[in-house]
């Protein structure tokens, strides 16, 4: 599971409030985030150990730029109904005012630093959320003690003690929270949180953690802050066996059962902040390690891959050499055999049939040795031959070569289109490769003997324009992908079809990729694979 890149959802950039509905679910998690976390406040303020409402904060502005009303309305009521204390309302406001200010900046640095990506599993990018969490904390702190400050809530001499205990509720609960909450709301991130979870280690870890809290708490209150470093042990575990995503989840749930067992016990809040402050030292530690780790087996993920490419480009190169003689003898028999059909009279129907064999004869071998020849290009060279195409000329033609093997194994093959196709900027032979072998793939999935013999079979080949790309979708009846298969299927040591050697899909990716789009699987029944193809709309026309 490691060495899957993170990816949450793609920031909005515009500046609207967000829909009632995603308004009034933040301000309910919110409301509940207060008050779960109220645990000995600061004597006079409402400033807890442990602030995991403003990571949600932070998520929404990450999300949606223009939503801090509502984080502003959510703080003020948490404020007013959860706190203990009983702040003057000119507190209450210019307090949330400056806690959403701190969130604002926050996320604004995520967008501008990290983007889409985040979170990540760059060691970079691990730095700079760790800072830009520990950055926005301290100045969102040092923002909401002046605001108590100048309503005179707060004196002066009193401002570095709530500057640091403000920062380190808001860090812990950033550092902690935030991840959990963004992965939560990343699909992908979902997928490997499941696929960690179904394993057995996972539960072992989650065990291990259980017992090291449980120990850790059972000493006497003068002791535990000496046995606290046992509490790193299942972090580091999660880290180097799941990579940054078992980092995250296994320092969400020592914050959990912390929370818990200093809800039940008597501790005082000094003692509270001096532990919250340990879970910020073993989340950063365990989320850089876990960076580190993915980053390592993205490196080795890679250099399989390219390994695997280089392969694929020896053989291609090999191919072409050991098939150009036979491949040019065919096209000369079928020359050879047209001359003689043609002299036989175009009255004479067998040898108007003869003619018609030998024109696809002749046809197919050109096509088979061009095919060749790009394909040790590309990989020698990563040399494409870039022509302004017909895209639906492409699709019609990657049908046509693959209807007669459909008929043969009883698929229905079938095609639709969306809005006009444009025309796009590709070499039109690698294209027709990835759409031929995407086919193939879908047809014998479709096929497999394997499969009840009333199962339906049906392949449907897709296109449609979505912004500057055209995206093409290739559906099938068969049995579909796991996560865990769609994930790595491109990146295969073998292939699962009897003689096949697994490079296909590696080398149509490869493809796509050199033409500035992306080919990926989805998981779920049936088969579902895309591909994506750029246009630029001021060169090419529709067709």
């Amino acid at each position: 599971m490691s060495g899957v890149p993170f990816h949450s959802p793609e920031p909005a950039s515009e500046h609207g409030l967000p829909p009632l509905r995603t308004a009034m679910l933040f301000f309910a998690l919110y409301m509940a985030f207060a008050w779960i976390s109220f645990v000995h406040p600061m004597r006079g303020l409402n400033i807890t150990p442990w602030n995991p409402q403003a990571a949600l904060a932070v998520a929404l502005l990450f999300v949606k730029a223009g939503a801090w009303p509502v984080v502003w309305m959510a703080g003020a009521c948490a404020e007013a109904i959860i706190g203990t204390e009983r702040l003057p309302p000119a507190a209450v406001i210019v307090s949330t005012a400056a806690m959403t200010a701190g969130s604002a900046t926050i996320a604004a640095g995520l967008r501008r630093w990290l983007g889409s990506d985040f979170p990540v599993i760059a060691r970079q990018s691990a730095l700079v959320f760790l800072a830009l969490a520990a950055g926005g904390a301290l100045l969102a702190a040092f923002l909401r003690a002046g605001a108590l400050w100048a309503v005179g809530v707060v004196p002066f001499e009193r401002i570095p003690a709530v500057v640091h205990r403000a920062a380190i509720g808001d860090g812990v609960g950033l550092v902690v929270t935030l991840p959990v909450l963004l992965a939560l709301a990343s699909a992908k991130l979902r997928s490997l949180t499941h696929s960690m979870l179904r394993t057995p280690e996972c539960w072992v870890i989650a065990s291990v953690t259980v017992a090291a809290v449980v120990s850790v708490f059972h000493q006497a209150p003068q002791d535990q802050f000496k046995y606290f470093y046992v509490l790193f042990v299942p972090v580091v575990w999660a880290s180097t066996r799941f990579g940054a995503i078992g980092a995250i989840w296994a320092a969400a749930l020592v914050q959990a059962l912390l929370i818990a067992a200093l809800q039940f016990g008597h501790y005082l809040p000094l003692t509270v902040f001096e532990f919250q402050l340990l879970v910020a030292a073993f989340t950063c530690t365990g989320v850089l390690l876990g960076a580190i780790v993915d980053e390592k087996q993205a490196a080795e993920e890679a250099l399989r891959k390219s390994l695997r490419l280089a392969a694929a480009g020896d053989m291609a190169a090999a191919l072409a050499h050991e098939l150009n003689q036979p491949l040019t003898a065919m096209g000369t028999y079928a020359r050879a055999s047209q001359v003689l059909a043609r002299r036989l009279g175009p009255h004479d129907e067998t040898a108007r049939g003869m003619l018609e064999i030998a024109d696809k004869l002749a046809l197919e071998a050109a096509r088979a040795g061009d095919m060749v020849n790009r394909l040790r290009r590309f990989f020698r060279e990563r040399a494409t031959d870039l022509q302004v195409t017909p895209l639906t000329d492409l699709l019609r033609e990657a049908m046509r070569s693959q209807s007669a093997r459909a008929r043969a194994l009883r698929v229905q093959l079938s095609g639709t289109e969306g809005d006009p196709l444009p025309s796009v900027l590709v070499d039109p032979v690698q294209i027709s490769v990835v759409l031929r072998n995407l086919l193939a793939n879908a047809i014998e999935a479709a096929s497999d003997p394997r499969r009840p013999p009333d199962a339906p079979r049906w392949v449907r080949l897709q296109a449609h324009r979505q912004g500057t790309e055209v995206v093409v979708t290739l559906l099938d009846s068969g049995e579909g992908l796991t996560p865990e298969q769609a994930r790595d299927i491109f990146d295969a040591p073998a292939s699962s079809k009897p003689g096949g050697m697994g490079i296909g899909l590696a080398i149509s990716r490869a493809i796509v990729e050199a033409h500035a789009g992306r080919l990926w699987a989805e998981p779920g029944a049936g088969g579902r694979f895309h591909f994506t193809i750029p246009f630029d709309t001021g060169a090419v026309h529709d067709e």
